[in-house]
């Protein structure tokens, strides 16, 4: 059996006074996911390596690390037969490769993650324009892994003006269903969506492909339209 070496980010706050660099060999062989490297350390080697896992088919988000320096999910990427293993970028890290999701997650409070209505619907089921449905659907793929928080460039020079494109993602949701009747174009105002440079990094490391610089593109233009229309409006007129 031919053997892989992997370079791992390591560090315990309670211990470490900085976090530093470890190698370890593993058994490698094709096929082999980054996630069964993980676990060969904390199962034969050290078993107080730390990270997130759940699911191993790439739909808790929670295995996300750089693998090679590129944001992905452990459970959904091959092994390399020498590798470096980091913890993701731009969010606090709790320990080894765990990250403080939390942290990320607490800015979300005020989205208003829900279908947001008050009229009873006309009809059940209710019909919605495939092209609506199709931008609902790719947006529910999202499993909030942070891939694309870590490489954000406008999230991380403004986190506290941006709320970033995992949470731009989560309330789009809601705004691109006809059936929600809340104003999201505000709430994503409020969120900071016009610090978004529109860069396009978080559509080329998502690992379900779902292009958050689009729906970023669509409450842009939704903004827009509101600004016209305030623009046209004069004092006196529709009454």
């Amino acid at each position: 059996m031919e053997k892989g070496k992997v370079t791992v980010f390591r560090y315990n706050p309670a211990k470490d006074q900085a976090p530093y660099f470890e190698t370890h060999e593993f058994p490698f062989w094709p096929g082999t996911f980054v996630l069964d490297v993980a676990n060969h350390i904390y199962e034969k080697i050290d078993g107080s390596f730390s990270f997130y896992s759940s699911c191993r088919n790439s739909h808790c988000g929670l295995c996300g690390a750089k693998i090679n320096g590129k944001p992905g999910l452990m459970c959904r990427e091959f092994a390399t037969q020498e590798m470096t293993l980091e913890p993701l970028s731009n969010i606090s890290v709790i320990r080894d490769l765990m990250i403080d999701r939390q942290e990320y997650e607490e800015t979300m409070g005020g989205l208003r993650l829900f279908l947001d209505r008050s009229k009873a619907p006309v009809s059940q089921p209710e019909k919605i324009d495939r092209e609506d449905l199709e931008l609902f659907k790719v947006a529910s793929r999202c499993v909030e892994c942070y891939a694309c928080v870590s490489v954000c460039p406008a999230f991380e020079e403004n986190r506290h003006e941006f709320l970033g494109p995992a949470g731009i993602v989560q309330m789009s949701r809601h705004a691109v269903d006809p059936r929600d009747e809340l104003n999201r174009e505000i709430i994503a105002h409020s969120a900071g969506v016009l610090n978004c440079t529109l860069c396009g990094k978080c559509n080329r490391v998502c690992p379900h492909g779902i292009a958050p610089k689009t729906y970023v593109e669509i409450l842009l233009s939704k903004l827009e339209g509101i600004g016209k229309s305030l623009e046209n409006h004069r004092p006196g007129e529709n009454g």
